[in-house]
Parts: C-alpha cells; sequence; structure tokens
C-alpha cells in the first residue's frame, strides 16, 4: 500500500470509531431466544396431536434407517458378486439398489412434507396463541424488547448466544401453571 492510501484507511479507522462512541455508550436491549422445539415437546407431550407427531416422526427415522441398511446390505452384495465376476447377480443387485434408492428418495419427500404438515399443525390455533401469549407475558414482565424463535440448540441465524438469555424455561413453567401443573426441570 501506498503512504497515502495507508493514510486514508487510518482517517477512515478513526472517523468509524469517533462515530461509534454514542452508539457504544447507548443502552443495549434486552433480547431472549425462546425454543419452540422445547416448548412443545414438554409443554404439549401429553397431547394427541403431539404424540402423533413424535410418532410420525420417529416412524420416520425407523424407515429412513432401515432402508439406509438394505442398500448398504445389497452393495455389499454387489461388491461381492464383481468381485466373484457373477454378472447376473451384480445386474440384479444394482438393479435392487436403484430401486431401493429411488424409494427412499420418493419417501423421503413424500414423509417430510407429511411431518411438516403435522408440525405447522401444531403449531397453529389454539397452542401458538398460547404459546404467544405466554411469550408476550413473559416478555413484557421481565423487560425484554426482542424475543427471537429459536428451534432447537440453535435456530437458524444465530450463531452465538448466551443462556442467561434464552426464556423457554420460563415460558414452559408458565404453560403447566396456567394447566395447573408443576414445572419441575429447567431453570
Amino acid at each position: 500500500m501506498r503512504r497515502s492510501q495507508v493514510r486514508k484507511l487510518f482517517a477512515a479507522l478513526a472517523a468509524g470509531m469517533v462515530l461509534s462512541l454514542p452508539v457504544a455508550a447507548q443502552q443495549v436491549t434486552k433480547v431472549g431466544i425462546c425454543d419452540f422445539t422445547r416448548v412443545l415437546s414438554t409443554a404439549y407431550k401429553e397431547s394427541k396431536a403431539y404424540r402423533d407427531y413424535d410418532a410420525a416422526r420417529a416412524d420416520y427415522t425407523k424407515e429412513i434407517t432401515a432402508t439406509t441398511r438394505d442398500i448398504t446390505d445389497l452393495e455389499n452384495q454387489k461388491l461381492d458378486a464383481d468381485k466373484a465376476g457373477n454378472q447376473d447377480l451384480s445386474l440384479t443387485l444394482e438393479k435392487k439398489i436403484a430401486d431401493k434408492k429411488a424409494y427412499l428418495e420418493n419417501y423421503r419427500r413424500v414423509k417430510l412434507a407429511i411431518l411438516q404438515q403435522q408440525a405447522d399443525k401444531l403449531l397453529s390455533g389454539p397452542v401458538l396463541k398460547e404459546i404467544m401469549d405466554v411469550v408476550n407475558y413473559i416478555a413484557e414482565g421481565d423487560g425484554y424488547a426482542l424475543v427471537l424463535r429459536s428451534d432447537g440448540d440453535f435456530g437458524a441465524g444465530i450463531l452465538y448466544r448466551i443462556m442467561e438469555i434464552d426464556i423457554t424455561d420460563k415460558v414452559i413453567k408458565e404453560l403447566f401453571n396456567r394447566a395447573g401443573k408443576t414445572y419441575t426441570g429447567g431453570q
């Protein structure tokens, strides 16, 4: 870099630091995160809709595992047939492998669409309204300006968080309280 470019770079950095001082001095807004998956699996696990969804998800995983295992077994048999020089068996196994892979692809596509519909149904209507009422109640009571939805350990777009901003356990506890139950997990 030439000397004039270096000076311009330092001038720009200094100006940026001076301009950012008032922003840095402002109070940080209180932000919270709520893990909807955990709220559903804890507060609504006894509901028929959640049990149906959970059973369908378990069936999906079981079928994927079994079919993947079948494909691996067929591929191993094909390798053995290839080593033995048995071209007829190898071609037959290759066809079975292709059929199983096509089945697996279609099964995934169809079942994931069905699971997504069930999940959407779970998080709509009265369940969603109840969760949102509780999130609003806690956010207003604890002074949160923003609550982000998370699904799982880290939601989409959340790269880092501290556990102190996670209000999931508060939401679950309040849902249990409103249902006349006691929540003993979490915070």
